[in-house]
């Protein structure tokens, strides 16, 4: 039984050292994908973090939501849910609008608009079948959005 758990950790401690190696003293370089047909948007550098900020928050409250429904907790999810709903649209800064292509936004208040409604439907006559639901509509634009665009830095 030593001699496994010895053997276990030389390949743990082996395999740590490589991985460190390379992400340490390797270099990167950015991997250019040759079928990307994404269209680009090209932002200032505060806007684009702006924007990845936001995304990385809908990634956090769909997990929230996700969790409030496997709780059956409906004011854990309206908690979520509002903190991207109507509220963050007026938020929005001019700058961004005024720069982001038409079907872009329209994706970005359409996702919004599912926030405030999973909210809306969390507080007033929840039913986890219709959040569910609620949630595969967001996923799923939020995954048109992430398939039509790329954001970058201009």
């Amino acid at each position: 039984m030593k001699k496994i758990l010895i053997v276990l950790n030389i390949t743990f401690l082996s395999t740590t050292l490589i991985l460190t190696y390379i992400l340490l003293f390797t270099g990167t370089e950015l991997v250019k994908l040759p079928n990307d047909t994404r269209t680009t948007v090209k932002y200032a550098p505060d806007l684009r973090e702006l924007v990845m900020s936001e995304m990385r928050d809908y990634l956090v409250i769909m997990a929230e939501i996700q969790q409030g429904i496997a709780e059956n907790n409906p004011d854990k999810i309206y908690n979520a849910a509002i903190k991207q709903g109507q509220a963050s649209i007026d938020e929005t800064p001019a700058r961004l609008l005024k720069l982001s292509p038409l079907a872009c936004k329209q994706m970005g208040f359409a996702g919004h608009n599912l926030f405030q409604a999973i909210a809306d439907s969390a507080k007033t006559n929840y039913n986890p079948q219709t959040t569910i639901k609620q949630m595969a509509t967001l996923t799923n634009n939020c995954v048109a959005c992430h398939k039509t665009y790329k954001v970058v830095v201009e």
